[in-house]
């Protein structure tokens, strides 16, 4: 018989700590209480472990982050209050467990002790992800002792399988385990919330509000990453993990409470599972990938279609793809023309679920052609680019990818002459050179685009640069 006694989602900000809060927690009586609830459910369910998945420790692009400590600490200092604080043990056969696991099921991960952390220069503390819920908790039932784990920013399914193989764990311990998610919805519920208001925000807390309610929760799977995105939501990578918890298995779920009183929506609710078999919802988020990614592939242009065969070629293979092959399968003669006899600059951009994941590109060009061009540079953005590991074969379904055709650049005296939407922009000094193409989400203007140039090039804000302007021609999926 299992010993995983379900698990429970929660939210922490940290103003709901009345040491914090200082009376300000009663405008979020409501979510104080549902904390209070939660607290009392586990002290009846009286786990030997609790399992906290956080977004606020070690964030990793790549994998997730385990804190492997006998004993882990943390404070609210950084909320004015350095004196409230947790310490709590490790249990150490449980996370060795853990750690045999996800090796077995190649689950990415990282396993942060204090040498680890030296190396990475991240802290070991627990964050108040942790502290805030633990703090309620505390006040209810103490004889636990946890695991620390922080999401990374992998794909739905890679969560998803991260939570497949601690369940596993949980089996193989024979630990009675509660796993507790943190993570606050919507940031943009209020225009006067911390990332203002969006439409999305309130849209998206309905959703998933509406699917714990429902006990639909398969439906979370299909909330857009237009949606996601502009929530600016913390708690979506703990609940996809949480989930992974009960493939398979029947699940009841049962919303406590739920608030946005601050601009953020805090929502309180409870897991509880049973080894009935039910529908894989593992299956639903594959099938969601086949077609996304079907739908991607069918509104990609011949430039876009030609960077990924090159991509997938080279992840799967290693090897270049043949272009006197490939180019059969390209029907405009025209573009076959040009590629093979213009040259140019070209940057091929990698996004995965609207994270960058690799970006290289040349200014001007150096191979004799077009096609040439963009072999090379498809090829280093999957595998070079020295901010992320390259890019794995279960990756390709999930990829986004651009191709930036430069036009030569022209010199400019003043940073007026620019236009972010339009121009990109190159700045450079003796040797040094930064460059940032034109029309990037995340860059509002024209003294932000010049000063994360003149950072990529390592060019300080008050030394003289020369500057240049240039326009591409943009091949994306519509």
């Amino acid at each position: 018989m299992s010993k995983y006694l379900g698990a429970v989602v929660v939210p922490h900000p940290p103003i709901i700590v009345p040491e914090i809060g200082k009376g300000k927690e009663k405008e979020a009586q409501i979510t104080v209480d549902g904390l209070v609830g939660i607290a009392k459910h586990i002290s009846v369910l009286k786990p030997q472990v609790i399992i906290c998945i956080t977004p606020h420790g070690n964030v990793f692009s790549d994998g997730i982050c385990v804190l492997d400590k006998a004993e882990l600490s943390g404070s609210f200092a950084n909320f004015g209050n350095p004196d409230l604080k947790l310490t709590k043990a490790v249990n150490q056969p449980f996370l060795a467990t853990i750690k045999s696991t996800f090796q077995a099921e190649q689950i990415p991960s990282v396993f942060m002790d204090e040498k680890n952390a030296q190396q990475y220069q991240v802290s070991t503390e627990l964050d108040h992800g942790c502290l805030v819920p633990l703090y309620y908790i505390d006040r209810e039932y103490t004889n636990y002792e946890i695991v620390h784990i922080t999401v990374g920013k992998m794909s739905t399914k890679e969560l998803y399988e991260v939570g497949m193989a601690l369940r596993t764990a949980i089996d193989n311990a024979g630990i009675p385990t509660v796993v507790m998610a943190s993570g606050d919805l919507s940031h943009t519920l209020k225009e006067d919330g911390p990332y203002g208001y969006e439409p999305a925000g309130p849209e998206f807390d309905n959703k998933i509000v509406e699917a714990f309610r429902s006990n639909e929760l398969q439906k979370i799977f299909s909330i857009s990453e237009d949606v996601i995105e502009p929530a600016a939501t913390c708690a979506m990578e703990s609940i996809v993990i949480t989930l992974g918890l009960f493939e398979g298995k029947k699940v009841d779920a049962h919303v406590l409470s739920y608030e946005g009183p601050f601009g953020v929506g805090y929502m309180n609710a409870i897991l509880s599972g049973a080894d009935i078999q039910s529908d894989s919802i593992l299956q639903v988020i594959e099938q969601g990938i086949e077609e996304r990614y079907n739908a991607r592939k069918k509104s990609e242009d011949d430039y876009v279609q030609f960077a990924r065969a090159v991509i997938t070629e080279w992840v799967h293979n290693k090897q270049e793809l043949d272009w006197s092959i490939y180019k059969e399968l390209i029907k405009d003669e025209k573009i076959v023309k040009r590629l093979e006899q213009e040259q140019a600059g070209v940057f091929v951009s990698i996004h995965k679920q609207g994270q960058l994941r690799g970006c290289i590109g040349t200014i001007e060009p150096t191979s004799v052609k077009l096609a040439d061009e963009m072999i090379r540079n498809a090829i280093a953005a999957a595998s070079e680019d020295p901010r992320f590991a390259p890019v794995k074969p279960q990756e390709l379904q999930l990829l986004d990818i651009k191709v930036d055709i430069l036009h030569p650049p022209e010199a400019i005296d003043r940073k007026s002459q620019l236009d972010i939407e339009r121009y990109g922009v190159i700045v450079e000094s003796g040797d040094k050179r930064g460059l940032l193409l034109p029309n990037i989400d995340g860059i509002n203007s024209i003294e932000e685009q010049v000063a994360i140039a003149r950072q990529k090039a390592g060019i300080a804000a008050d030394e003289r640069v020369k500057m240049y302007r240039f326009e591409v021609e943009r091949h994306e999926a519509k």
